[in-house]
């Protein structure tokens, strides 16, 4: 074996990876951008879809609050009508793969719920509590309105993880609401 058909190869195959790394690090450096800003859209799209009317939002500093790792964040809409907050509640998929939506306040009532993710959740059972047909269940009722809310049929694990996320989302809302 000599040595040029041992290191040609060797010098040949380390050319086309950096070339390709960094090919990928241009195209990374062009489109990161591009996806940071649609996935602002997308989740501004969100948290308008969860308070309806609202357009702009501002992100509103909740500290360290006892159910942090359900509520993750809260948005309140620059004209004042009301907020939206970032909800994980543990339905069938528990802690570890939890349902995350956005629970939009105004007035302490539901202006509406928008499911983002129902990956942990049964697929054609518990992912139901991602319809409108659930969802819409909520609207227009206060804290004390939740436990009224009918259960999907089949889905009592994730039905009861989102009625938890919205107390917890009621329960932050008086708490930001009493501090403005």
């Amino acid at each position: 074996m000599s040595f040029k058909n041992t290191v040609k190869p060797i010098l040949v195959l380390t050319l086309i990876c950096l070339a390709v790394a960094l090919l990928l690090a241009v195209v990374n450096y062009v489109a990161s951008p591009v996806i940071a800003e649609a996935t602002e859209e997308a989740e501004r799209k969100a948290r308008s879809e969860a308070l309806p009317g609202a357009t702009d939002f501002t992100e509103v500093d909740i500290g360290y609050h006892e159910l942090h790792e359900t509520v993750i964040a809260c948005y309140k809409d620059n004209s004042g009508t009301g907020y939206v907050f970032l909800v994980k509640c543990a339905g069938y998929g528990g802690k570890s793969n939890p349902i995350t939506m956005l629970v939009g306040i105004r007035d302490g009532k539901i202006a509406g719920i928008k499911i983002t993710d129902v990956s942990g959740e049964t697929a054609g059972i518990g992912d139901k509590v991602k319809k409108k047909d659930f969802t819409s269940r909520f609207t227009e009722i206060d804290r004390n309105g939740v436990e009224n809310v009918v259960n999907v049929s089949g889905a009592t694990y994730s039905s009861t993880g989102v009625k938890q996320g919205v107390r917890d989302a009621f329960t932050v809302y008086w708490d930001v609401a009493v501090q403005e």
